[in-house]
């Protein structure tokens, strides 16, 4: 049995607009996010979902309860999805000033992932891997021998990690999959092996 696993990325937040870090601070979809996740539900019309699985914080939660309107298919919230934790830099900007390359330790959050290290309060990408590899081994998996279609409704970075112990990505490659607000992978899951279908335009950082 072959069951297709539907990875997206929530919509749009103000947070995203003004450039802030948002990690798991639960910061809602603002109106371009809506707009996104209703033309996200248009592009998915045909797939034939029979299960959901969302990160609990509220702009990946409204992106797929949009994404499923009118279908009837409950939203299980799984804490492993919840976006990578910046512990004291959530909240904080990233524009990318001379500054910010130089003297903020977030630069290499996303340029230079391999010598990335967590703020206070923050996880590493070892623990985010080991959340992302416990959510495919311990629900994807087995998951698959009970569903057709899957929907997983996360965050850029969690979602990054989940494709990475998917596909072993090494740590350098980590946002080699990064989706756009309301991106989305598609992949199938055979007998434990996965298979990437269809990929929406990387976002480029």
């Amino acid at each position: 049995m072959t069951c297709r696993v539907v990875l997206i990325r929530h919509g749009f937040t103000y947070w995203n607009a003004r450039k802030k870090m948002q990690g798991q601070v639960n910061i809602p979809l603002n109106e371009t996010g809506v707009q996104q996740a209703h033309m996200l539900a248009d592009q998915l019309a045909d797939y034939r979902f029979d299960a959901c699985f969302s990160s609990p914080l509220d702009r990946a939660t409204q992106t797929a309860r949009i994404a499923l309107a009118g279908r009837g298919v409950p939203i299980v919230k799984d804490e492993r999805l919840l976006e990578h934790g910046y512990g004291i830099r959530e909240g904080t900007h990233y524009r990318h000033t001379p500054w910010f390359v130089l003297f903020n330790g977030m630069h290499d959050y996303e340029a230079h992932p391999e010598r990335y290290q967590a703020p206070m309060g923050g996880e590493s990408f070892d623990a985010v891997y080991a959340r992302a590899q416990a959510f495919v081994d311990e629900v994807l998996l087995p998951e698959s021998n009970h569903h057709e279609c899957i929907l997983v409704a996360a965050h850029g970075g969690i979602n990054c990690a989940i494709m990475g112990c998917m596909f072993n990505i090494p740590l350098n490659k980590f946002w080699s999959v990064r989706q756009t607000n309301c991106g989305y992978t598609v992949i199938d899951m055979r007998e434990g092996r996965f298979v990437e279908v269809y990929h929406t335009p990387i976002d480029i950082i």
